[in-house]
């Protein structure tokens, strides 16, 4: 005896090819007595395939209760063509209605004792993370919360919590009959959507043209009348479910959020929780966003895939412990979770389109200001024994924030306001850092530098630099580079050479190239001419030794303080206390096919940092 198990829920849908050119309405106006009697007639005849479909289950073979319903579609004269699919049966009314029969199968994952095991740990818990608050807020709704409560819970809890570190809140939480139509409309402002339930694909699985999402709100005159044109061209279907959730529901399209939502100033996280999210039009919505992303899957995804890969998204790209935020794309590519599973021998995946370089954390906006009124000592240079006024200016929903001062003269950090002011005693370039934090933890939640410079310029060495147009680098030796993996490297120096330099004002650049070698250079001189900051690159392949490098260095705030003048030559050597200079050296190395990460420096083994200009 065949069994089928999708016996437990039916769902009766039906939209309309009726194409009436006209404008969005949300009133009753136009809904006439011969259009109310063509809906009314198409509910009644999905009501009455409904009760007889139950009638039949009970007292014969699932499938061959199916074939009754599908035979009694065809032998309706509304009726123009019917087809049986993998979810039920779709049918063609002559009248242009869109409609039939859809049956949702019991979810063997959506309910578990409170034995089974939890979606994912509170990251929290793990890490001991930080917390940053950046001012955005989040809608979470689950229009069939009745049926995934297990899950949809855990989310809510873990999201809340993971969230709260970058001061994401879940500040609306609908359940249920509370996604409605109208409640659909106001999706725009939000920073995170995440948006649960059933997804119906239309018309079978084979072919599909359009995905539609199952609200929670009963169908009723006030909302028919409403958004009538929506439903007489197909944005708002009406469903006829049993089970978990009674009686008959609309389901909106995703042409339906697109025209209802203003999201063109909105950077958005939109998570579509819900079976084929990633087919029909849905993807098409990034269209709409200011910027962002939208997450869906490529086919019917069980309960706890959707609701792990929701929690593990945002618990990654809220992990503030990292020196930087993880984006969208990382977290796809990251390998602690599958991004796809097999069942019954289909891959079933979650995608995403849009800003793979979205991140949820990191736009805390700290900025310093000299208050001075032409910006000294920064702007140019000031006077020891001065005071100088400074402000930092924070943009962040935390009220309680207090700010650490550093001086860069060597003296104790200093906790004050926002508003300071500043005395260095000596001459010399300093950098001037202020730490924001959250005052009830003590947690960092940003910092912002400036580059002050207490002194007369140094005008003769300005003009000797300026003039130059070449320009070597060298640091090393290379065996002070550590690299995973592990990859052989030499005791010999690396050399950054640049045959043009390009002067605008105090900046200047670079590059060169030699056969399969090239190098590139950026900087600049403080304006005393005291210091120079700089990023070189070099990209080298050397096909006699079998091996290649690119290597990218950063230099800050490298005093020319000591600068022998070998006219019309410059040249400059640090000896000790590199890592004050280097503030930063990435890259890799490739020998005999194997790659290694340039993943730190061993300080004491480096014996020289040296630039050189060249006036000729």
């Amino acid at each position: 005896m065949k069994k089928l198990i999708l016996f437990a829920l039916s769902i009766v849908l039906f939209s309309t090819t009726f194409f009436w050119t006209s404008c969005r309405k949300t009133d009753d106006e136009g809904w006439t007595d011969e259009e109310k009697a063509s809906y009314e007639e198409v509910l009644n005849l999905q009501d009455e395939v409904s009760n007889n479909l139950d009638e039949w289950f009970l007292s014969m073979d699932s499938l061959d209760a199916i074939d009754m319903a599908y035979q009694y579609f065809v032998d309706n004269s509304s009726v123009s063509e019917a087809t049986i699919n993998n979810k039920g049966i779709a049918v063609q009314y002559a009248n242009g209605i869109r409609g039939g029969l859809f049956l949702k199968g019991k979810l063997f994952d959506y309910k578990k004792s409170t034995a089974a095991e939890s979606l994912v740990e509170d990251i929290n818990a793990i890490n001991n993370l930080k917390s940053i608050v950046n001012g955005h807020t989040m809608l979470q709704m689950d229009a069939a919360y009745s049926e995934f409560s297990y899950y949809t819970d855990q989310v809510h809890n873990l999201n809340n919590s993971n969230l709260s570190r970058v001061g994401i809140s879940i500040t609306d939480y609908l359940k249920d009959s509370e996604v409605t139509v109208d409640r659909l409309t106001q999706l725009d402002g939000y920073g995170i959507i995440d948006m649960s339930g059933h997804g119906i694909p239309w018309p079978k699985e084979s072919y599909i043209t359009e995905i539609y999402y199952l609200t929670g709100e009963s169908v009723n005159e006030t909302t028919s009348k409403k958004y009538w044109d929506d439903i007489k061209t197909g944005s708002i279907p009406l469903v006829k479910t049993m089970n978990f959730t009674h009686g008959t529901k609309y389901c909106v399209s995703p042409d339906f959020i697109s025209s209802y939502n203003d999201f063109s100033n909105d950077t958005i996280f939109f998570y579509g929780g819900f079976c084929y999210s990633f087919l029909g039009g849905w993807p098409d919505i990034i269209n709409d966003f200011g910027d962002g992303a939208y997450l869906g899957f490529d086919w019917s995804v069980q309960g706890y895939h959707c609701a792990n890969w929701d929690i593990n998204s945002l618990a990654l790209m809220s992990d503030t412990s990292k020196t930087e935020p993880i984006n969208l794309e990382e977290w796809m590519n990251d390998g602690s979770v599958d991004k796809s599973y097999n069942q019954g021998g289909r891959t079933i995946s979650i995608h995403y389109t849009g800003d793979g370089n979205l991140t949820l954390w990191g736009d805390v906006s700290v900025n310093l200001i000299a208050m001075s009124n032409d910006g000294t000592p920064v702007s140019k240079p000031g006077e020891a024994g001065v005071a100088y006024p400074f402000k930092c200016e924070v943009v962040s929903n935390i009220t309680e924030l207090e700010y650490v001062w550093d001086m860069g003269s060597g003296s104790s950090p200093v906790t004050a306001g926002n508003a300071v002011n500043i005395t260095w005693s000596e001459n010399g370039n300093y950098n001037l850092t202020v730490q924001v934090k959250d005052k009830s933890n003590g947690n960092i939640i940003g910092m912002a530098t400036a580059n002050v410079t207490i002194g007369a310029i140094n005008t003769e060495l300005i003009e000797v630099v300026t003039s130059c147009k070449a320009m070597n680098v060298m640091f090393g030796p290379e065996i002070a580079l550590q690299f995973s993996p592990s990859v052989s490297h030499g005791n010999y120096m690396h050399w950054w050479i640049y045959g043009t330099l390009v002067w605008d004002g105090l900046n200047f650049s670079g590059s060169s190239s030699k056969g399969s070698e090239s190098y590139s250079i950026s900087g600049s001189l403080s304006t005393n001419g005291q210091y120079v900051s700089l990023i070189a690159i070099a990209d080298v392949e050397n096909t006699l030794l079998a091996e290649s490098y690119y290597y990218k260095i950063t230099i800050t705030d490298l005093p020319l303080t000591g600068y022998e003048t070998d006219y019309p030559n410059a040249n400059y050597e640090v000896s000790a206390n590199f890592q004050n200079y280097v503030s930063n050296f990435e890259g890799t190395k490739t020998v005999d096919g194997v790659t290694g990460t340039v993943t730190g420096i061993d300080w004491n083994k480096v014996e020289r940092l040296y630039i050189y200009f060249e006036k000729e």
